[in-house]
Order: structure tokens, then sequence, then C-alpha cells
């Protein structure tokens, strides 16, 4: 079993919650070539591209994009059979979301998800961006960027004091899920997903201001599952915290006055999302290890729901009732994708 810790506060007003290389088209059985093969090409390519992150990353020879580059390269080398065979060009006009897909498929077959190679064919050119098996699990990956509008986002200016546009993030990640719950829903009706497939959508905050750093609630957490601020119970004569909760919050308001639903995995209307990936690493600032950045929301309400523990690295929150749990995994790297979870 992963090593896991938890703890218990309560909600308000009525939740309770523990706190706590190839690009072939080929089908892969385990002991997947994979395992073994190497890309030969580079990741990057000379020319002038649209994406600017992804020419200056190739050719800046400063330590910040030395170090992205290199492990641009090493995730490309590692699991760019996993992906589409596009997914050269694509990095060229939009290398931040292929570095997703690439960290994505890094961390899950670094903690022993049995991750396949994609089968496309000239009729199958759609689907989810990453399988795995044991069991099936399909992963839509989308990274959102900052926005048009009054409630866009901008990169905060150096060396003075600012606020943490708190709304604007949880919104972005909102809009982020949203657009790709409707993907998915497509993906169902028209075969691309089978029944009984658990779908989960992978959200990056990578390109987002203020991404790294977060308070006690995770904003993933107040875009999906319908809660808000840390609140603590303070005694009024010592002064001493004698309690905590997390307030009820379903909603954020727009700068128009619009409010937004921030609480789809208590919505039946989503029960095709088994589950959301959150992760706010870039290819530079990551961990030195894959996987305690990672972020897992159970829908408790899914047709079809992903097993707990299926991701033994990172935290996992889900939901039962009224009560909102989570767990901290820290399940070493490289773990056997043939071992049960149970034997984790």
């Amino acid at each position: 079993m992963s090593n896991g810790c938890r703890q218990a506060g309560t909600i308000l007003p009525s939740f309770q919650t523990e706190f706590d290389t190839t690009q072939g088209n080929w089908p892969c059985e385990r002991p997947c070539l994979l395992d073994r093969i190497r890309f030969v090409d580079s990741f990057f390519r000379p020319g002038d591209f649209a994406c600017a992150i992804y020419c200056r990353t190739r050719d800046k020879t400063d330590r910040h994009n030395t170090k992205g580059r290199e492990f641009m390269e090493a995730i490309w080398q590692e699991c760019g059979g996993f992906l589409d065979p596009d997914t050269p060009k694509r990095a060229t006009l939009s290398m931040p979301a292929v570095f997703w897909e690439l960290y994505l498929a890094h961390v899950l077959k670094s903690a022993g998800i049995s991750l396949q190679p994609q089968a496309r064919s000239k009729k199958n050119q759609k689907g989810p961006d990453l399988f795995a098996d044991k069991p099936d699990v399909w992963i839509e990956a989308v990274l959102p960027e900052l926005g048009t509008g009054p409630d866009a986002m901008e990169y905060p200016p150096m060396g003075i004091a600012y606020d943490v546009p708190v709304k604007s993030f949880i919104l972005r990640l909102r809009g982020a899920f949203e657009a790709k719950a409707r993907i998915m829903a497509e993906y169902r009706a028209t075969g691309s997903v089978q029944p009984g497939q658990a779908r989960v959508i992978a959200i990056s905050g990578a390109v987002l201001p203020t991404a790294i750093g977060e308070g006690p609630v995770p904003r993933i957490l107040q875009a999906i599952i319908g809660v808000g601020n840390l609140v603590l119970d303070v005694a009024k004569r010592t002064g001493e915290i004698v309690g905590h909760s997390v307030e009820h919050r379903d909603e954020v308001q727009k700068k128009s006055g619009a409010a937004i639903n921030t609480a789809p995995f208590l919505d039946h209307a989503y029960s095709h999302i088994s589950a959301v990936i959150y992760s706010a690493s870039c290819w530079v600032n990551h961990p030195p290890v894959p996987g305690p950045d990672f972020t897992v929301i159970h829908n408790d309400n899914a047709d079809v729901k992903l097993p707990h523990g299926w991701l033994p690295i990172g935290d996992e929150y889900w939901r039962e009732g009224d009560k909102l749990h989570s767990e901290r995994h820290s399940t070493p790297v490289d773990a056997d994708p043939d071992t049960p979870l149970e034997a984790r």
C-alpha cells in the first residue's frame, strides 16, 4: 500500500472534511516495447516558428532555458511514443501544451501506470490524448492560457506588491474543465471512448500567473468541488485556534456579475467525468522526482469511477456525501505497472 497521511476537519456550513519511440500504430501489450525504445530525433527543430517559448527554450543558453531544454528532450525520449505522431509539429505552435502531455505521460509512467501508445488510423483521428489499461482510463489534457476579456489574467509587475487574482485563476481552471468535459462527452457519443472506461481531465496551471504556491485550499478544488476558503475557529478569551473548517462555495462571480458554478462534481450532468488531475509544474520548475506535485480529484457521481490510489503519488481528494476526504501518497517512482493497486 502507498504511504499516506490523513487528518480531519470540518467544512461549513454542512460539510465534514478530512484534510489530510516510436510513432507507430501497433497494439502494445506488456512488456511494452516503449520500455526499451528511445527516440533518435531531437524534440526541437531548427527554424522560425509561431511559439516564442519553443524558440527561446531551443536557442537560449542561459541556465533557465538550458534546464528546460534538457528536460523537454528527456521526457520526449522517454514518452513521445505515447502521444500522437504530429506532436513535434504541434510543439512549434504551442510548446507548453505539448509539455503538459509529455509531463503527464512521464509522471504516470514513473508511477507505474500502464500507458499504451495511441493507435491512430485514417478512420480514427480523434480521441483523448492518453490511454492507460489495467484498468482502462482515457486522459484528456488541457493547459489554460491567460484568457481574454475583463477576467483575463496578467503577469504581475516585478518588484512591487500585488493582490493575487484568485477568482480569475479559478475561472481559468473552471473554463478549461468545461471545454474538455464537452469534448469527452463527444468522444463517448462517437464511440472513441467505450462504456466502462474511466475518463479523466488533466489540467495544467503551468503558464498561469501565480500558479506556484497554493493556499490551504488548492484552487483546483475551489474550481471543481464546491469549496472555498479555510476558516479558523478562535476562542474569544484566549485567542487560541480551537478548530478549522472550509467554507462551502459553489460559484464564483465574474467581473460582469455573472455567477459561474464551481461545483461540477456535485452535478450529475458531469457524471461522464471520472476525475481531474492537476499540476502547476512547468518544463523548468518541477520536482526532482515525478509526481508529488500532482493532485487527483475524484468525482463521486461518476458513472465510471477511477479507483482510489490509481495514481500512488501526490495528493488525492474525494467526497462521500457531506464529507470531503484527502490523502497524500508517497509511493516511490518507477513503480511496477503490473503490481495490483491493493499491493502497491
